[in-house]
């Protein structure tokens, strides 16, 4: 028979596995309140005065849960960017690991970053109906997503610079340089095409070798 040291024992590890099997559960509640905000941005949604019925219709929630795990629609559409740009990070890092001090790297890289967002249906849903909305996020709010990128490239970089494949590099001013040029091919039309990979890249190979030769 287990003493009273044994049952407060088991008593607490059942607490602990019924908190994280609730933490848990919300994660995945605050999940799907995003994916149906997602859809419904894609469909038009967002430029509607009842959006928050529209998420909790499509996610198949009530109002009240759609508040107590999704928030506000101001507290949707940030944890939409964020989860967004989390995604696009984690598909950054492997290309930042093989980085080379080149400009055909550097084309390369620039034309996966603004490939991604020309070709991110969220995002240019979200330029199509709400972008009063959005572009505050990627301008006058930038220092977050620009801080955020910065903070993943560090570590590469220093790696790169210490085994002497890199020169020594500012990741900050580099991470903000490029996050203003990928904002501006995305956002301004001009005379070339650049949801061409070939035009892009040939633009951004010919573009990156006069700056470099400037130097």
């Amino acid at each position: 028979m287990r003493g009273p040291r044994g049952e407060t024992s088991e008593a607490s590890g059942n607490g602990r596995g019924t908190a994280e099997g609730a933490r848990r559960a919300g994660g995945d509640m605050r999940q799907r309140i995003l994916d149906a905000a997602a859809d419904c941005l894609i469909e038009g949604g967002f430029a509607s005065g009842r959006i928050l019925s529209a998420i909790a219709r499509k996610a198949g929630v009530s109002r009240p849960t759609l508040y107590k795990y999704g928030g506000t629609v101001e507290d949707i559409r940030h944890a939409l960017v964020q989860r967004e740009l989390t995604r696009f990070l984690e598909a950054l890092a492997p290309r930042l690991e093989a980085m080379a001090w080149s400009t055909d790297y550097a084309t390369e890289l620039m034309v996966f970053v603004v490939g991604y967002a020309r070709g991110h249906t969220l995002l240019n849903a979200a330029l199509r109906d709400v972008p009063e909305i959005v572009l505050p996020e990627f301008t006058l709010k930038a220092d977050g997503p620009i801080r955020r990128i910065a903070e993943l490239a560090e570590p590469i970089v220093a790696k790169h610079v210490e085994a002497g494949r890199i020169p020594p590099v500012d990741v900050t001013l580099l991470t903000d340089a490029l996050f203003r040029i990928t904002l501006s091919i995305v956002l301004i039309q001009g005379p070339y095409d650049f949801d061409d990979p070939e035009v892009l890249r040939g633009y951004l190979r010919n573009a990156l070798g006069m700056i470099a030769g400037l130097h």
